[in-house]
């Protein structure tokens, strides 16, 4: 077999073909996903779950006018053998579904914990020190 070099016509030719095939494999892929949604699966890019929006009239606690009942996509799931394998993502996924809740319920409670995670954000301390990190205690 002969060497390819960097620059070679042959390089260029193999590096052409490698990206046909991947345009030709996303173009499959999204035809199929176009395929599913059509037939009426659950699209994998769309949010799954139900939620309800109930009008309710404002309290001096609850200042929402609407109560959301969410029916997750992931509570209720029957395979308790893999749950127990693959708990953190249970837990991720169920937690994602109760701040769903939380913000429907009540947007004002959530509001400044999102505006906190879309910052950097320094915590800076200045304090005395009581030691210093090498001294040793007296005897």
């Amino acid at each position: 077999m002969a060497s390819v070099g960097i620059g070679s016509a042959a390089a260029v030719q193999q590096v052409a073909a490698a990206t046909v095939k991947e345009a030709a494999r996303s173009f499959r892929w999204q035809k199929a996903l176009s395929a599913a949604v059509a037939r009426g699966g659950a699209s994998p890019t769309q949010p799954q779950g139900q939620a309800t929006l109930i009008p309710t009239v404002p309290s001096e606690d609850n200042a929402s006018h609407t109560k959301v009942v969410f029916k997750g996509r992931y509570t209720n799931f029957p395979l308790g053998h893999i749950w127990e394998k693959y708990d953190f993502v249970q837990t991720h996924l169920l937690l994602q579904e109760a701040l769903i809740l939380q913000q429907g319920q009540q947007p004002e409670l959530l509001g400044p914990e999102q505006e906190l995670q879309q910052r950097f954000i320094v915590n800076l301390r200045l304090e005395q020190a009581h030691s210093k990190p090498l001294d040793q205690p007296k005897e």
